[in-house]
């Protein structure tokens, strides 16, 4: 029975995405909360923990939705109703995603697989935690740094390279991503920075 108010794509959507990760939820380091919707195209791979919070959409028109722990202590944290559309996370230690995010095709890791050192390229490069806060778009082809936070309500453009942390509500762009302008967040009636 579908309940009240839900069409029948969305309640397939809902099925097909407890169906695909029935090998995922038998796993006891991953937690896959209550309605998620899915296709198919979520892989969870590595000995880390994984935690998706509930309302999760991993419904991706085109890319694989990859959470990749390289580690037993890494953790990837995906908040409520959180939107992810063929991002890839590779996390060593740890990755937080806000609640209501949207996560285009974009690569976010707590480490990079190589040194920055000449000296030491063939070693990866050192973990740090990365936080990407509450309400924040993240478009195509984007790469967040490791030890980047990213503040609540902000957008990153397509192709924009995060290395540095980005304040809350602003628009960003470009390679190194930079400020391109602030969004009037009390025209949505948010009264948060009152």
């Amino acid at each position: 029975m579908i309940p009240y108010g839900m069409d029948w794509k969305h309640a397939a959507a809902r099925g097909l995405g407890w169906l695909t990760t029935v090998p995922y939820r038998v796993r006891p380091r991953v937690r896959i909360g209550p309605r998620l919707l899915g296709n198919g195209r979520l892989r969870i791979l590595g000995p880390g923990r994984v935690l998706l919070e509930a309302d999760v959409n991993a419904w991706s028109h085109a890319e694989v939705n990859r959470l990749i722990t390289t580690r037993p202590e890494a953790i990837i944290h995906i908040g409520r109703h959180a939107r992810l559309n063929g991002c890839t996370i590779v996390a060593s230690e740890r990755i937080e995603v806000g609640a209501d995010c949207v996560l285009g095709s974009c690569e976010i890791r707590d480490h990079l697989p190589y040194s920055e050192s000449p000296a030491d390229r063939r070693r990866p490069g050192r973990a740090q935690p990365v936080v990407i806060e509450d309400n924040v778009w993240i478009g195509g082809q984007v790469s967040v740094m490791p030890g980047v936070l990213i503040g609540r309500d902000t957008v990153v453009g397509i192709h924009a390279v995060v290395f540095e942390d980005l304040p809350p509500g602003v628009i960003v762009g470009g390679n190194p991503a930079r400020v391109l302008r602030r969004l009037d967040l009390s025209a949505n009636g948010d009264n948060r920075d009152q």
